[in-house]
């Protein structure tokens, strides 16, 4: 058999194959007492996009189980189970088969299960129900059923630690069984027409005591909306995805009515202890969040930012919002205000380039010739005036635009008008997004018509090119900005020049900078950088600034102490 693929795009998604699965391993603290070596089991599917959907949702009730297991582990062991509780298991288990069987008839039988049409549902249910009958008779168990035996007695309103040698473990087997008869016979019912009503739940849990959907389902719904009104981008999505998941680990997945302000406070106290890059990290991969945290204290790994706390917390707020608007019930907002104070300071998030740095970055192998495109930071005589690893730091520093807005342009998008050369930063196609969806127009300053950008384009556009740099890639987001972020990164660093606070970025913050050292008026600075313009300038108006307007400021601009002579400038030798 195959070795599973590690895959890109979440933690425990593998393939086998052509077919995915979710691979986790037994956190450390029940590894001895968990049944399992490590939670592995098939996707079912052979589609990348649903395979992540799938692995998230999979990943959650992982969590689950270790969480319950916890409980278990620190509970008194029972050696027995009474009558009563075998009572209460089997109408729970009864409860719950019969609610699996309504949801899936709700869904038209297409949802995540063995049956996709109501024939093969019903054959399903007749093929499961022949095989229990047969274990039931003689007394036999498969490996199934003592899986589900261990899940019930982790549900709400079970939870009850069975010792591993205890003869209950048969009875309560044969108890399901039992349960699972019934179910069947009760759902065939349902295939012949007849009424069944689904029990209430009994259990006592919390799904009992609130009511509104619990947040895992609630979120399904945002989420299906907003990729339906195409509200969020594959990066935003994926965020959200990861913080709506990290919490649920660790409040649990309970209907949105029950989550009090402790539970919010409790995810950002996590948060502040939570090492960044965590799945990335050698120490910390694989590890659930609070494994994570104390990984970090002991190994002493930088935590995530203020900035990034602030935007899971926000994440979370707006889906409580947005689940306000659904519901009937007053959603209370546990949420906010509870980000982190930042003093209204962007530069404890990210630093610009010093001088010297810059005319590092500016005076290395990429533009003063290197070795070859792979070994791009060492001295040679390879030309890299016709690479997008030429051309995106100095878009970055003289025009201030962010990576991914340089990294999509269009061919089409490097226009001119009245003798001003320009680019159009828009959303075009499905691949092309504009942060807030701030569409503008940037002159490009007379350093880069110098250093013959315009000359570069047009190579591309008589190759009859569509875009600036047709090399990049889209990445698992949807982001043409992925791998290069990761490669300018990389190459500060063997320059010696990268800190924790700089990277593409950076270059941003030096064009707000020379702008307002050149005295240009705020309200254009922001225009050319795509924010959104403060107070009553922001309210009235249309926002619009004259392109002769922009291109006169952004001639203005420079760099004091930089010198960019010693660039020879494109050279027609390369593409990319």
């Amino acid at each position: 058999m195959a070795a599973l693929e590690k895959m890109p795009g979440h933690p425990r998604l593998y393939r086998r194959n052509a077919t995915y699965y979710h691979r986790a391993a037994i956190p450390r603290d029940i590894a001895a007492t968990y049944p399992k070596s490590e939670e592995t089991f098939s996707l079912k599917t052979k589609d990348y996009q649903e395979a992540l959907r799938l692995v998230r949702v999979a990943a959650v009730e992982v969590d689950r189980r270790f969480a319950a297991h916890r409980r278990r582990q620190a509970s008194v062991a029972q050696p027995e189970l009474t009558p009563e509780q075998l009572q209460k298991i089997h109408d729970e288990y009864y409860r719950h088969l019969l609610e699996e069987d309504e949801e899936n008839r709700l869904a038209g039988f297409a949802g995540y299960t063995a049956a996709k049409s109501f024939d093969d549902a019903q054959a399903l249910n007749e093929d499961l129900a022949a095989e229990t009958r047969r274990q039931y008779a003689r007394g036999e168990a498969d490996e199934f059923f003592y899986g589900e035996a261990e899940d019930v007695l982790a549900w709400d309103g079970i939870d009850i630690n069975l010792t591993p040698d205890s003869p209950s473990w048969v009875r309560l087997v044969r108890t399901l069984h039992e349960a699972s008869l019934r179910a069947a016979e009760a759902i065939s019912e349902r295939f012949q027409g007849q009424i069944v009503e689904t029990p209430p739940d009994a259990t006592g849990s919390a799904t009992a005591d609130h009511s509104g959907p619990r947040l895992s389902v609630l979120f399904a719904e945002r989420e299906e909306e907003a990729q339906r009104t195409g509200k969020w981008s594959p990066k935003l999505l994926d965020d959200y995805r990861q913080w709506t998941e990290l919490f649920i680990e660790l409040a649990g997945d309970r209907p949105i009515l029950s989550y009090k302000k402790p539970d919010a406070r409790e995810f950002k106290n996590v948060l502040m202890s939570l090492p960044s890059n965590r799945n990335k990290r050698r120490q910390t991969k694989g590890l659930s969040a609070m494994e994570a945290v104390e990984a970090g204290k002991a190994y002493d790994l930088p935590t995530l930012s203020v900035s990034t706390i602030n935007k899971a917390l926000g994440r979370l707020q707006a889906t409580w919002e947005w689940a306000s608007k659904q519901l009937d019930e007053e959603v209370l907002d546990i949420f906010g205000p509870m980000k982190l104070d930042t003093n209204g300071n962007a530069r404890g998030e990210a630093d610009p380039f010093s001088t010297a740095q810059l005319q590092a970055i500016f005076s290395s192998p990429i533009y003063s010739g290197c070795r070859s495109t792979r070994l791009r930071a060492e001295p040679g005589d390879t030309d890299m005036s016709g690479t997008s690893w030429y051309w995106l730091p100095l878009l970055g520093l003289w025009t201030g635009a962010r990576l991914n807005e340089l990294c999509q342009l269009g061919i089409d998008d490097v226009a001119e008008e009245n003798g001003i050369w320009f680019l159009r930063l828009r959303e075009g196609d499905d691949t092309q997004r504009i942060k807030g969806g701030k569409k503008r127009n940037v002159p490009l300053h007379p350093e880069l018509i110098r250093l013959g950008f315009i000359d570069y384009v047009e190579e591309k556009r008589r190759a009859r090119k569509d875009r600036v740099f047709p090399r990049l890639k889209l990445d698992a987001k949807g982001y043409y900005s992925g791998q290069p972020s990761k490669d300018f990164s990389a190459y500060i660093a063997k320059l010696g020049t990268k800190t924790d606070k700089t990277s593409f970025h950076s270059f941003r913050h030096n064009f707000k900078d020379a702008c307002r050292h050149a005295g240009i008026n705020p309200d254009i600075n922001d225009i050319l950088l795509g924010h959104a313009l403060p107070g009553m300038a922001g309210r009235y108006g249309d926002g619009n600034i004259p392109l002769h307007r922009l291109y006169e400021a952004m001639c203005k601009v420079e760099y004091s102490g930089l010198s960019l002579q010693h660039i020879k400038g494109y050279q027609r030798v390369r593409s990319a």
